[in-house]
């Protein structure tokens, strides 16, 4: 899979190259990584994940926040609040006034939001996000 973003990072690598003296390896390392990221992403994300200057697209930061963070975010929900829950919710557009009762709803909601880890089934992330939608929507239809 050919990134428009890598050729801005093989850029960097020559720069580096050329300014410090850094060994190749460094860059083969960060390209090796990049590319893991984006076959795990790209197969567990649906649709187009960039756009065509290489940016992330739109519907899919959450995605990739949330399989970034997945742990992180399980904590965070457990306990009401942190900094990875205040993330995702600045990235779902929920306004600041209202974060905190977005952080009481979800952990309220643990229980069904985490039922798997990404160790074991690698969509964890994305089957949180979508029943944390469903239970938004049907909350917004009852109030």
């Amino acid at each position: 899979m050919s990134i428009p973003a890598f050729s801005k990072l093989k850029f960097m690598c020559v720069v580096a190259l050329a300014s410090v003296g850094i060994a190749t390896a460094a860059c083969n390392t960060s390209k090796a990584t990049i590319d893991t990221t984006v076959k795990f992403f790209s197969s567990t994300s649906p649709g187009s994940m960039f756009t065509a200057d290489g940016m992330v697209e739109q519907n899919q930061k959450v995605n990739l926040f949330a399989g970034v963070a997945f742990e992180n975010l399980r904590q965070d929900v457990a306990q009401g609040g942190g900094p990875y829950l205040t993330s995702l919710a600045v990235l779902m557009k929920i306004p600041s006034d209202r974060q905190g009762e977005f952080a009481r709803f979800v952990q309220d909601r643990y229980p069904v939001l985490f039922t798997s880890d990404l160790a074991t089934d690698h969509a964890a992330h994305l089957k949180m996000l979508a029943v944390l939608d469903r239970e938004l929507e049907a909350h917004d239809r009852t109030n």
